[in-house]
């Protein structure tokens, strides 16, 4: 039962990484014989998980042409949530994990309690738009916080009120809901979403928000630590001669925030935001190019220390600010590149930072669904339908 199990899921990782495919292909890709895989395909049919889009080309020698198969788009959707500090970002996803919809709602000033009847509220309207034979499957929260065992354990801007997000959610719906560290989940997208990255093994993202985390995939696994911690870069303190009594941490320097609160104090306390600061760098503000700058060698210097520790096969950087002026993600690798005395490792930028975490959260909830969690599941592959 258990070997029979194992076969199923395997063929639908196949399905999931190569669809359209043929059963034939299954057959030829796992080893396994025609009749066994075909067998497993009805299994896969009646469960709902797959569906036949059509046939494919014949072979060179003739013969049958093959029908391809694909994983069924309107079997159900995910809901997937980032808690932003100003906005709650939402984004709806078929099982493929293709995305249905994105919106965001302004939730500045507003506690939990008052967030999660708005949850609610895009929960409702997803199910009234919805055109699937299963409706809701899952839900993930990404967190700017620590989260272990699905518990919210430390966020420094999210008072939990004492609300248990995951027994709340999973008791009124009756779906699986998953919680994660926006960092973690960010990671996971580039594991899971991008076909470029199916070749590393280890990879590290660092994500610069209100704060500065990390995610680590190390062996193609997400790696949380004994207690969710890993990966807290942000909260490192400052050593050496220039540090003081007040345990800087790293974050208080570094973090998109704190690069935006500086060019503010040199400035008399104007406010400003992401996009004031993006005007004014590309104006040749000198108060504003002198901060990034600062902010250019820092990330470098958190890199360095980074990938000491990890040793990954690349670097992500998931930053709203950097993505908005890309021409630092190559000014931050050349700082990087001139502190390494020996490997150099390729830092990227995390395109659509904004769905990052939310396609993250979609791929660990939907793995969770298929009881999948120890697969390898290609989010990127992308069928003809």
């Amino acid at each position: 039962m258990q070997l029979h199990q194992q076969n199923i899921q395997s063929v639908l990782a196949q399905v999931f990484n190569h669809q359209p495919i043929s059963r034939i292909e299954i057959s030829r890709n796992l080893a396994l014989n025609k009749s066994t895989v075909s067998s497993l395909y009805k299994d896969l049919k009646e469960l709902g998980y797959v569906e036949e889009l059509g046939e494919g080309e014949a072979s060179n020698v003739g013969g049958r042409k093959p029908v391809l198969l694909a994983i069924n788009r309107r079997y159900g959707y995910t809901l997937n949530f980032d808690f932003g500090y100003r906005h709650l970002h939402i984004m709806q996803n078929n099982l493929s994990g293709d995305i249905l919809s994105y919106s965001q709602v302004n939730v500045k000033n507003l506690t939990l309690n008052q967030i999660l009847p708005l949850i609610d509220e895009q929960i409702e309207k997803a199910a009234k738009m919805g055109n699937t034979s299963h409706g809701l499957l899952g839900i993930s929260f990404a967190i700017h916080g620590t989260v272990d065992r699905n518990q919210v354990t430390y966020s420094p801007f999210l008072i939990m009120d004492d609300v248990d997000l995951a027994k709340r959610f999973t008791e009124k719906y009756q779906v699986p809901v998953l919680l994660e560290n926006e960092a973690n989940a960010a990671v996971v997208y580039e594991r899971d979403f991008n076909a470029s990255n199916e070749h590393l093994n280890n990879i590290l993202t660092i994500s610069v928000h209100r704060g500065i985390g990390a995610g680590l995939i190390i062996n193609q696994s997400l790696y949380r630590g004994t207690h969710g911690e890993a990966g807290e870069i942000g909260r490192s303190l400052q050593v050496g001669a220039g540090a003081d009594n007040n345990t800087k941490k790293v974050e208080d320097y570094c973090s998109e925030d704190a690069i935006i609160n500086q060019i503010s104090e040199a400035k008399d306390n104007i406010p400003l935001n992401r996009q004031d600061v993006v005007e004014l760098y590309q104006q040749g503000d000198e108060v504003t190019s002198r901060a990034i700058a600062t902010f250019v060698e820092n990330m470098a210097k958190i890199i360095v220390n980074t990938t000491n520790s990890f040793d990954p096969d690349a670097v992500f950087l998931n930053s709203p600010l950097i993505e908005s002026l890309p021409e630092l993600t190559s000014r931050i690798e050349t700082a990087y590149q001139a502190m390494v005395p020996s490997i150099s490792i390729p830092i990227k930028l995390t395109k659509n930072s904004h769905y990052a975490t939310l396609l993250g959260g979609c791929a660990l909830v939907t793995r969770q669904v298929l009881d999948m969690e120890d697969f390898k599941l290609n989010f990127a592959a992308q069928a003809n339908v």
